[in-house]
């Protein structure tokens, strides 16, 4: 009977390593991976791959090649690379083409990284504020629900209060 908790994942055997089960590349790997015309970077854990790869990829796959066989025609090792690096690169050109995005060449967030000088915060993804105009009418409107939920956080504090008392 395997043991469990109450967290997710408890009695699940933990994956080698600590890379979440990734397969890191070893040194001769990498230089094989590299001769490669179609492979822009490769570190232990990473591989991107060049415009041209990516293009030609998507064109045969949309055509309905399987990914393995694109890989395998390109020379490049598929037991190398593993499944799950295909499959991602399959879902991310698929999103880029999704989004009417051009495919990028793989090397460039590698090279050309900007230095990240502070955070700008971002909008949440599905905030509903983006969708209500903010006109005077509307700011009035939020100020007076702000202070009447501020009234009503008055109001339970001195409930809660009331009931923690030692008489």
């Amino acid at each position: 009977m395997p043991s469990g908790g109450a967290r997710p994942g408890a009695g699940r055997k933990k994956k080698d390593g600590s890379n979440g089960g990734r397969k890191h590349f070893s040194a001769q790997e990498i230089e094989i991976m590299l001769d490669s015309p179609y492979v822009a970077y490769v570190s232990r854990t990473t591989i991107s791959f060049t415009i041209a790869f990516k293009e030609m990829f998507w064109q045969r796959y949309c055509d309905g090649i399987t990914p393995v066989k694109i890989f395998e025609d390109a020379g490049l090792d598929v037991s190398v690379i593993g499944k799950g690096r295909i499959d991602t690169l399959v879902k991310a050109l698929r999103d880029q083409t999704v989004r009417g995005l051009p495919f990028k060449d793989g090397l460039e967030r590698h090279i050309n990284k900007p230095e990240k000088q502070f955070d700008l915060p971002k909008q949440p993804r599905f905030s509903s504020a983006a969708q209500i105009p903010l006109t005077p009418e509307a700011i009035a409107k939020m100020v007076q629900k702000v202070a009447y939920l501020e009234q009503q956080m008055e109001f339970l504090k001195k409930i809660i209060m009331a009931g923690t008392v030692k008489k």
